[in-house]
């Protein structure tokens, strides 16, 4: 009798984890995170390896457009029934390796 309650009080605590998921999730982040201080800092005519070691490899290069990159970021948080995401992308134009545009959507 009293390894049936045993075996039973286990399974009815384990399960219930499962029954009621946390109200708290780590929020999952992905990509290339930049900055205000790495914005701040990023300038008009800085060369492609200056801004390679301000901000990293960009996370998207075009092979069609090889003089844009795209830096984004991406940010999912909340539980499964509210879950929201963020999505943040800044666009770099370089002509002759040199930045001439500054996108931040």
């Amino acid at each position: 009798m009293k390894k049936t309650v045993l075996i039973l009080c286990a399974a009815l605590s384990l399960g219930a984890c499962s029954l009621f998921p946390s109200p708290y999730k780590v929020p999952v982040s992905q990509g290339n995170l930049v900055t205000k201080d790495q914005l701040s800092q990023l300038q008009i005519g800085m060369s492609e390896s200056q801004v390679t070691y301000l901000l990293g490899n960009p996370m998207l290069r075009d092979t069609f457009k090889p003089n844009e990159w795209h830096y984004m970021f991406t940010s999912i948080y909340g539980t499964p029934d509210t879950q929201k995401s963020e999505v943040d992308d800044l666009m770099l134009i370089f002509d002759n390796g040199i930045l001439k545009e500054i996108k931040n959507n």
